[in-house]
């Protein structure tokens, strides 16, 4: 049984980091992309998406983070940590295995968005 989908946010200096759990698919990527708001929002801050509780990803949230990805690039910075088996699979099948930065954990994610 899957554990029920949460996210939450917190915020470390200029980094927001988004913290996700449960299974990111079309009824639970709303809640998502409510909680991207203020970091798209917030010109010249990094972000991180923590994934290691998330058990399964499918095309809507790889759209949301492509997205979030793609705003905060080249501003503030963006990574990936914690990433598991099933969404490394969907980034390797989607080829964004090699462009996002994905770090194994969320301190490492912290400081590669920071430089």
């Amino acid at each position: 049984m899957p554990l029920p989908f949460r996210v939450g946010s917190a915020r470390d200096a200029d980094v927001y980091v988004i913290e996700i759990e449960g299974e990111l698919d079309m009824s639970t990527a709303s809640q998502l992309e409510r909680e991207l708001e203020a970091p798209l929002a917030d010109a010249g801050s990094g972000l991180v998406i923590d994934l290691s509780g998330c058990e399964f990803i499918d095309s809507t949230g790889i759209a949301l983070i492509v997205k979030a990805w793609q705003r905060l690039d080249g501003e503030g910075g963006f990574a990936l940590c914690g990433v598991g088996n099933q969404v490394a699979r969907v980034l390797d099948v989607t080829g964004l295995e090699q462009a996002i930065p994905t770090h194994a954990s969320r301190d490492e994610a912290i400081a590669g968005v920071r430089g």
